[in-house]
């Protein structure tokens, strides 16, 4: 790991006062050294270099990377628009260089911005024992799960995070994003902005309107995650999105004879599946050594519905229901030496998941079982499992926003998203007082580019400022 001493000095207000970030210091910018990205000339980067703990600002610093796609016509630009991107673990910069989800007229009136949060691609990476991430130990307490396994992993797995990253570790939070972000104001520039933010991206949102409120022109948070729940409610209210999204394909298989499995029960070859994984005899297509077990499971089909591919969903179901039902040896969960990425750790500094001991956790899982009986589980589980016993408390832990000073805040979010469920939104909506939720009534994660009505409401309200109107809805498509 390479850190620098901090070349500058930024000093902060405290974490709930909306005051803004001053610069000082000799070496001190109002300008960053933009240069036009390696990987496409179209688009600048740059870079801005933050501490690693804010409330130590003289300590070790990291870079965190920018990119700017300037506004095509710089005559009728209305100014900055930062884009927060989710995961946790997604990188703003590859968004961008993709091309990005925004519309022309967005494109023509805004520089937008977006960034590699800490700790994500080239922002200092957080990076742990490949081996450990690989191979988890058993979360299902049904299949003989024991939670002082997964508490010994986890001191483990942590530990490696360290190893490999650093201190930066233990300050991935989104309170600690939200003040790179304003970092990033200084250095622009400008005294306001407008932020889109999608998914996790929306923790950081929260976070910065929480502390900059009076530096928000707009604030859009688009599939928006509530962080006022505790463990046990974001075990349920996961599962339910989960289980809805898995009812509207079976909907969708069973009206259209397009789909691989039209006619047949669905929801009886999946729960095939998942008995077969549950005794270690369904393995990944890729690699026949290597099992699926339910969680696997789970997390391949939630993984579809994202966008949705109900299509490539009922293909992979198909082909794993035609697999010869041959035992599969659990790989042994051991380090490896080789680093990669960990999203949970991002979570772990985010959620709080309180499990008192085995039977705690037993009864945690069947009550995620109810939520979802099709699926049984939801990838929150092996994330909110593995925090339950992280080594260190979450530095920004769950609570209802505190937004005060805000300006009106529009929330867009599907109706039956399978990762941000629509009840977390309408939640966040009634929590902060001037906002207002736009409901996609159709499928999938991330709302923003679903439809040319949600598109345009989003267009009109970060470049026009105009809310659509309460409980507007945009069909489904």
């Amino acid at each position: 790991m390479f850190f620098r001493r901090n070349m500058f000095c930024v000093v902060l207000a405290s974490a709930l006062a909306p005051a803004a970030l001053v610069a000082c210091g000799s070496n001190a910018s109002s300008t960053l050294d933009w240069h036009s990205c390696p990987e496409n000339a179209e688009y600048d980067c740059a870079t801005v270099t933050v501490p690693i703990d804010w409330a130590d600002r003289d300590g070790a610093t990291i870079d965190i990377a920018v990119i700017r796609d300037k506004a095509d016509d710089p005559a009728r630009r209305l100014g900055t628009l930062v884009a927060l991107p989710g995961g946790p673990g997604s990188s703003g910069v590859d968004d961008i260089l993709k091309g990005g989800k925004f519309s022309p007229e967005l494109r023509t009136r805004f520089d937008i911005i977006s960034l590699d949060p800490r700790g994500v691609r080239r922002s200092h990476p957080l990076r742990c024992d490949g081996g450990l991430a690989a191979h988890r130990p058993n979360m299902v307490p049904d299949l003989g799960g024991r939670l002082d396994e997964v508490r010994s992993y986890a001191r483990e797995f942590a530990a490696s995070c360290r190893e490999h990253t650093g201190p930066l570790v233990d300050h991935l939070d989104a309170v600690s994003v939200a003040r790179d972000v304003e970092a990033l104001r200084v250095a622009l520039g400008v005294d306001q902005f407008s932020v889109y933010s999608r998914s996790y991206g929306t923790m950081f949102a929260q976070a910065y309107a929480e502390l900059f409120p009076q530096r928000l022109r707009a604030l859009l948070m688009d599939s928006v995650d509530d962080h006022s729940l505790d463990g046990r409610g974001f075990f349920t209210t996961e599962a339910r999105a989960g289980q809805d999204a898995f009812d509207e394909f079976a909907a969708w298989c069973a009206r259209d004879q397009t789909c691989a499995l039209h006619g047949a029960d669905v929801y009886r070859i999946y729960g095939d599946l998942a008995d077969r994984a549950a005794h270690t005899t369904l393995h990944d297509s890729a690699d026949p050594d290597r099992a699926i077990g339910p969680i696997d499971l789970s997390i391949t089909v939630i993984q579809r519905l994202y966008r949705p591919d109900w299509s490539g969903l009922a293909a992979d179901l198909q082909a794993l229901a035609t697999q010869p039902e041959t035992p599969v040896q659990p790989a042994a969960v051991q380090r490896s030496g080789r680093p990669t990425t960990a999203p949970e750790a991002f979570v772990c500094a985010d959620w709080k998941f309180d499990i008192a001991d085995q039977d705690d956790w037993i009864r945690q899982w069947h009550e995620q079982n109810a939520a979802t009986p099709t699926l049984r589980a939801h990838f929150a589980w092996a994330a909110g499992t593995l925090c339950s016993a992280w080594p260190t408390s979450p530095q920004n832990p769950p609570h209802r926003p505190r937004l005060d000073g805000a300006p009106p805040i529009l929330i867009i979010n599907g109706r039956h998203d399978p990762a941000a469920p629509y009840e977390w939104a309408t939640r966040v909506a009634a929590q902060i007082p001037d906002s207002t939720l736009l409901t996609y009534d159709g499928w999938g994660h991330g709302t923003y580019d679903r439809t040319p009505c949600t598109t345009h409401a989003a267009d009109r309200y970060l470049i026009d400022l105009v809310i659509p109107a309460p409980s507007t809805h945009c069909p489904a498509a």
